[in-house]
């Protein structure tokens, strides 16, 4: 045994070594944050000028999310100071649906698996403005027109950044049941009963299971 684990020993220092000099694994991060912290301050003055058109700007949370989110830990430190500026957004009248849902999936990305995040985007009463997203009422009494898929569309984006708060983040739970109630457990209702084809998951069920409105079964 003790020439075999020899054998190994030597030729780890010959192959292994050579290939994969210690000093250099040593100096190659897995993630480059200086990389992100720079991409997601150059889309943070890109959301902030307010001279841009909106799309671009939306365009921009957009990708802070995605930095955020690819990022790592190390990056939402830097992605937290633009959520203030999307929930600007969010609540600006008339604001395109298109921009909303660009705007949500940036919020996503910042408040994935970022307690500091989530909470920070809690004082800036995101509850109130996801739960008045999905209050909002589309068109009943006619076919669906595009712009009522976009308002669809929204409360899905919605849902999903509701379960990405409230990932193990207990307060939000509560607050989402405290301050939506009966409201919120029939929105949630009506979207998890539609096709949410292209999904991983429906959404709306997994809140309507999280807040313990209703035993759902999840697919």
């Amino acid at each position: 045994m003790g020439n075999i684990l020899n054998k190994l020993h030597i030729w780890y220092e010959k192959l292994v070594k050579f290939r994969f000099p210690q000093d250099e694994a040593d100096t190659v991060p897995l993630i480059d944050t200086n990389f992100h912290t720079e991409k997601i301050r150059r889309y943070g003055d890109i959301l902030r000028n307010t001279k841009l058109p909106i799309d671009d700007r939306a365009k921009a949370a957009h990708y802070i999310g995605l930095l955020a989110y690819t990022g790592g830990v190390t990056s939402s430190a830097p992605a937290s100071e633009y959520i203030q500026d999307m929930t600007d957004m969010l609540i600006m009248a008339d604001t395109p649906k298109k921009v909303r849902i660009a705007v949500l999936k940036g919020l996503c990305g910042i408040c994935y698996l970022s307690y500091n995040n989530q909470n920070h985007a809690k004082e800036l009463h995101l509850t109130d403005i996801l739960l008045a997203s999905l209050d909002e009422d589309e068109d009943e009494d006619e076919d669906y027109t595009d712009d009522d898929q976009d308002i669809i569309m929204v409360k899905f984006w919605v849902c999903y950044l509701m379960t990405v708060v409230c990932c193990n983040n207990i307060p939000y739970l509560k607050l989402f049941q405290e301050s939506g109630g009966e409201m919120l457990e029939n929105r949630l209702e009506s979207l998890s009963s539609m096709e949410w084809f292209g999904w991983p998951t429906n959404y709306a069920e997994v809140m309507l299971s999280l807040l313990g409105f209703q035993n759902v079964r999840l697919d």
